[in-house]
């Protein structure tokens, strides 16, 4: 295949999985707020988050499933699963059938794991690897696109139709036109891995995967630092109703705008990423510069103004979609791609167990103290200074002074070389 024809068919699979994002961002918001209108409770909304979320301990068994099968097949099998699940949030009716949403957003978290990791190991048998951080950084920006789109569409939907029945039809459409971009890779041959097939336990699968990530210290950094990321967006995530509602006295739907916002930010911390990601020695400082990022969107909360927080959400997302663009094209560059689909489940098992265990200290904070958000703010802000000074030590340790002609395109974060 030519370099071309490689470019081509990444954009497709690029387009496909902004498609995906785009429905499922906006039934996902729909449906926060639809709990939220159903239950009037922060704790139902938060706790609908946690189940999303909980699937994660399953990440291990999919990595397995990625690295065994046709790829390109298990990512069009889970958009059609995607429209089964979706759909299914037309039998709730009212608040005693919350548990039905429960259920549904305990699978789509499986469906959610399964597109992640076969599209995350799919794509470096489609892109020639000079094209990963660019491909990888249009798969960011596409994807915040999306998601800036996204909170308005889903939430204008909602109120101008007054139910879920129009912001599942979305959802669909999206889905199908996803699988429509997805047909033609068929004819490039690609999605089987090289050598894959393994046949091994969960705890064989877990050990493997996180040996993987372990085998080199500038891919356990980003793991590091990814998690200690993702930890921070699981407590902000517990708390934002909270925020809205009691701390800017706004109603609910205000997630909207603080999503939309984010979303802006994303797009340029993606285009940035797929600059900074050529380099280790710019991936290094972008990635201290995403976590200094986030923490001053997180201060942002405290503030008590709806402006404020908007302008914090938007820098909170430059941040963190700087830093996934450079540890996944961290990842694809290293780690063979036989592996990949092993390597993406650990990785993302260990970045949604961080966020899992965000999202339940803060639920469990808002259970006992239910206004009182400012600890978990605090909490938040202190776990990405931690992670700032780990990373500046490891730096140390690796006695680096100057690697401009390092030959490594990897965000290198601890400032070590393979």
């Amino acid at each position: 295949m030519t370099e071309k024809m490689r470019a081509s068919t990444a954009i497709c699979l690029v387009g496909a999985r902004s498609l995906s994002t785009l429905g499922s961002m906006a039934s996902a918001l729909a449906i926060l707020v639809w709990v939220r209108d159903l239950t009037g409770s922060n704790g139902a909304a938060a706790l609908s988050m946690l189940v999303f979320a909980l699937p994660t301990l399953a990440f291990p068994l999919l990595g397995q499933l990625v690295d065994s099968f046709n790829r390109l097949a298990l990512l069009v099998i889970s958009q059609l699963i995607g429209i089964v699940l979706v759909s299914s949030a037309l039998l709730v009716h009212d608040a005693s059938d919350v548990w039905l949403i429960y259920v549904i957003q305990l699978l789509q978290g499986v469906n959610s794991g399964l597109v992640m990791i076969s599209s995350d190991s799919l794509l470096p048998q489609v892109a020639a690897k000079s094209q990963l951080s660019s491909m990888n950084g249009f798969l960011q920006t596409a994807g915040q696109i999306a998601r800036v789109i996204a909170p308005t569409l889903g939430a204008l939907v909602f109120a101008r139709f007054g139910g879920i029945r129009w912001v599942v039809a979305l959802d669909v459409s999206s889905f199908v036109a996803s699988i429509l971009l997805l047909l033609p890779l068929r004819s490039y041959g690609v999605g089987r891995p090289e050598g894959g097939g393994v046949k091994e336990g969960y705890l064989a699968s877990v050990r493997e995967g996180v040996g993987i990530l372990g085998r080199q210290s500038h891919i356990r950094m980003l793991v590091i630092a990814g998690s200690a990321c993702v930890l921070t967006v699981g407590l902000l995530s517990s708390i934002v109703y909270a925020v809205i509602i009691d701390g800017l006295h706004q109603p609910a739907s205000f997630a909207g705008v603080l999503a939309t916002a984010q979303a802006a930010g994303g797009v340029a911390g993606g285009l940035l990423g797929s600059v900074l990601a050529r380099s280790p020695a710019r991936a290094r400082t972008g990635a201290r510069g995403s976590i200094g990022l986030m923490a001053i969107g997180a201060l942002s909360f405290v503030s008590g103004s709806s402006v404020l927080v908007a302008g914090g959400m938007a820098v909170f997302g430059i941040g963190g979609t700087l830093l996934v663009v450079l540890y996944v094209t961290g990842l694809q560059s290293e780690i063979p791609e036989n592996v990949l689909g092993r390597a993406f489940a650990g990785v993302d098992a260990l970045v949604n167990l961080a966020q899992v265990g965000g999202i339940t200290l803060g639920t469990l904070w808002l259970a006992t103290f239910p206004s009182a958000f400012q600890p978990v703010i605090a909490a938040a802000v202190a776990v990405l200074l931690v992670c700032l000074v780990l990373m500046a030590l490891g730096r140390s340790a690796a006695g680096v002074t100057s690697d401009e002609t390092e030959p490594l395109a990897v965000a290198d974060l601890s400032g070590e070389t393979a």
